[in-house]
């Protein structure tokens, strides 16, 4: 397994967040042979998904189809793989290689990677609220909740405790 992730900040300059990741998994140690990797690239600039999954091997269907698919290799399709909120995690190519019987998972293996899946998915829903704050308070207000801005509240000076 080949892992790289590069962070950056948010465009505000407030939170910190992942600028690429990839993934890749080997059947050897030298990495020259490759099943697959999960990419992750934010505001990918050459049309392809920002989260994707790419395979290694033959497919019949491109030798049957021909053409530049075919001359282009199974290797070269990006298979998408969520949007930049909803894309996968190492978590879940820690599941892919248990569950497919790539490496054999140690007991309580699912329970230990949970934690992880759980923060990221946290993460990544705050993320698409802080974007797509009319939705948010849309579905609060349907849901029967009343939605007030911080800054329209009025403060009460705290009181001091004894």
């Amino acid at each position: 397994m080949d892992l790289s992730f590069r962070f950056c900040y948010d465009p505000e300059g407030e939170y910190f967040t992942v600028l690429s990741s990839f993934v890749a998994i080997y059947g050897d140690s030298d990495g020259k042979c490759c099943l697959c990797h999960f990419d992750y690239e934010r505001d990918k600039v050459d049309g392809y998904p920002e989260a994707h999954i790419q395979v290694y091997g033959e497919s019949p269907v491109l030798r049957m189809w021909g053409g530049e698919l075919l001359d282009r290799g199974l290797h070269r399709l990006h298979f998408p793989s969520g949007h930049r909120r909803f894309r996968w995690c190492l978590e879940d190519v820690i599941e892919f290689l248990v569950i497919e019987g790539i490496v054999p998972g140690k007991p309580g293996w699912q329970e230990a990677i949970e934690p992880g899946r759980r923060r990221f998915h946290e993460t990544q829903l705050r993320a698409a609220i802080r974007r797509d704050m009319t939705t948010t308070i849309g579905y609060l207000e349907e849901a029967g909740y009343q939605v007030v801005r911080r800054d329209d509240r009025v403060r009460l000076p705290r009181q001091r405790r004894p």
